[in-house]
C-alpha cells in the first residue's frame, strides 16, 4: 500500500468517525428548524359571545282601561238643600248615559250616600215609561207615582231633583210626561210647570 492509498484510508476513517459521533453522541446540539404550531391563546383571553337572545315579538298593547263617563244625579242632603252626587255610567252598556241618570235618579240615593244624610223625594213608586232623545229634544214619561204623596214641598223639591239632572246631562229642551201626556200642572196642589224644564219652570 503506498502513501496515498494510506492517506485516502485515513480520511475516509475520520470520516465514518465523524459521522457516527454527529448521529449518536450530539443530538441536542442539531438544530433542524422544524415549524413550531402558533401558540392558542389563553382562555382569560378570549372574548366570550354572549348567547343569542331570542327577540320578543311585537308585545301586544296593554289592554285598554275601561272609559266612564260621569254623570250627576241630584238628591237632598241633611240641611235639605238640593246637591249634585255623580255616578258612572259605562256607555258600552248603556244605550244612553242621560237615560241611566234618569234611572239612577230614579232609584235614590246609594247605602253610602243614605249613610251621609242623603235622600230624595222621589216616590219610591215611580217608574220610568219611556225616554225618547230626538235630534231636537228629549221626552221623558214617568208613572202618576212621581205626583203623589209628600205635600207641595216635597212635589216642588222632587221637581227640581228632576230639572237639575236633566239638564245637568243634555243640552236639548227636556219635556216631562206622567202617563203619556205632558205634565203642566204637577200633583193634587197643582203645582205649575213650564216646559221645557229648566231652572225657571217652576217660577210663578
Amino acid at each position: 500500500m503506498n502513501s496515498s492509498q494510506k492517506l485516502g484510508l485515513f480520511i475516509l476513517i475520520a470520516i465514518s468517525v465523524a459521522y457516527v459521533y454527529f448521529s449518536f453522541f450530539n443530538k441536542g446540539e442539531i438544530d433542524f428548524h422544524l415549524p413550531q404550531h402558533e401558540e392558542k391563546p389563553p382562555i382569560s383571553d378570549i372574548t366570550e359571545i354572549p348567547d343569542i337572545q331570542e327577540i320578543p315579538d311585537d308585545e301586544e298593547p296593554a289592554p285598554k282601561e275601561k272609559e266612564y263617563k260621569t254623570v250627576k244625579i241630584f238628591v237632598s242632603d241633611s240641611h235639605g238643600k238640593i246637591r249634585s252626587v255623580n255616578r258612572k255610567c259605562d256607555p258600552e252598556k248603556e244605550k244612553s248615559c242621560f237615560a241611566f241618570a234618569i234611572k239612577e235618579l230614579v232609584s235614590g240615593p246609594t247605602k253610602w250616600e243614605k249613610s251621609k244624610g242623603f235622600t230624595s223625594e222621589i216616590p219610591q213608586g215611580t217608574k220610568i215609561l219611556s225616554i225618547r232623545e230626538g235630534e231636537k229634544s228629549v221626552m221623558i214619561d214617568l208613572s202618576s207615582a212621581f205626583e203623589g204623596g209628600g205635600g207641595a214641598e216635597s212635589t216642588y223639591i222632587r221637581i227640581k231633583q228632576l230639572i237639575k239632572t236633566a239638564k245637568a246631562n243634555t243640552n236639548l229642551p227636556v219635556y216631562l210626561y206622567i202617563n203619556g201626556k205632558q205634565a203642566d200642572v204637577i200633583g193634587g196642589e197643582g203645582i205649575m210647570i213650564k216646559q221645557p224644564l229648566n231652572e225657571r219652570s217652576l217660577d210663578d
